[in-house]
């Protein structure tokens, strides 16, 4: 772990709903192994280490909020969290993402966060501060022997489903997404029978096979299902029926919930 000076540290979004990115940390060590933002080694002086090994924290990350905040208007929103999350285990130390949101809440700003980490909860008395806030989590499979390998070092599925739970009885607004959607892996009927009555939205998203390591990710796919499965599974990834056929499932679900379905997402190459 090391300090680094940010010049800026609100980014112009391209994600859908979401005006502005803000990140205090490079770097994630959830360790998940499916994580496509290992792409920002090469712009972060990382590139000969390991995605899942490193963070960096933004030390002046306050200071130039405090600055830039007054460019995001009332009708804009703020995704904590786009490439690396804001609640990995080194924030209950450095308390970044909750000074951040103290400055966010003095400014009225609305903000989205997206978590793989049950801290969020310690910052519950701020978020219910807000006018406008959402609190969603990102959640892909819920057997044990699964995410223990794909995602070693972030809260556990169930964890996180209860995050949803408690949030929720706070009056903030949460969101479930649904990645990454593995095939014969994923199972997305059982997450929304866990969490489907604690959110207001919902997004999915196949996973990401258009990555750099994905002969690493071939790898750890291959202890989980055996080779012979696994081009099928990265195929399915890209195949228009497949892709047909689980969008009009999650859309079914999101219905059956009576949850906002705001998107699901494929990459196809």
């Amino acid at each position: 772990m090391q300090a680094i000076r940010c010049k800026t540290i609100l980014t112009k979004s391209k994600l859908p709903s979401v005006d502005y990115c803000y990140n205090v940390y490079i770097g994630c060590t959830h360790a998940c192994q499916y994580c496509y933002a290992e792409f920002m080694k090469k712009f972060t002086g990382h590139i000969n280490d390991e995605w899942g090994q490193f963070v960096d924290y933004k030390e002046n990350a306050l200071e130039i909020l405090e600055k830039e905040i007054k460019k995001v208007k009332k009708n804009e929103k703020v995704l904590l969290g786009s490439v690396t999350d804001s609640y990995q285990p080194i924030e209950k130390k450095l308390l970044l993402t909750r000074k951040s949101l103290e400055l966010f809440l003095k400014n009225k700003t609305h903000i989205s966060i997206l978590t793989k980490s049950a801290l969020v909860l310690r910052d519950i008395d701020i978020l219910s501060g807000y006018d406008k806030c959402e609190v969603g989590i990102s959640c892909g499979f819920l057997d044990k022997n699964v995410y223990q390998i794909l995602e070693p070092r972030a809260s556990n599925p169930y964890e996180r489903i209860m995050v949803l739970r408690e949030l929720k009885r706070a009056g903030i607004r949460t969101y479930l997404f649904i990645s990454p959607i593995i095939p014969f892996i994923s199972d997305i009927e059982s997450i929304f029978s866990l969490a489907g009555d604690s959110i207001d939205f919902a997004m999915g998203e196949i996973l990401n096979t258009k990555r750099n390591n994905i002969k690493k990710l071939r790898s750890i796919l291959e202890k989980l299902v055996g080779y012979n499965k696994v081009s099928e599974i990265l195929n399915l990834c890209k195949d228009n029926e497949y892709l047909s056929t689980i969008q009009d499932k999650f859309e079914a679900l999101c219905r059956a919930y009576r949850v906002e379905n705001k998107g699901f997402f494929a990459h196809k190459n």
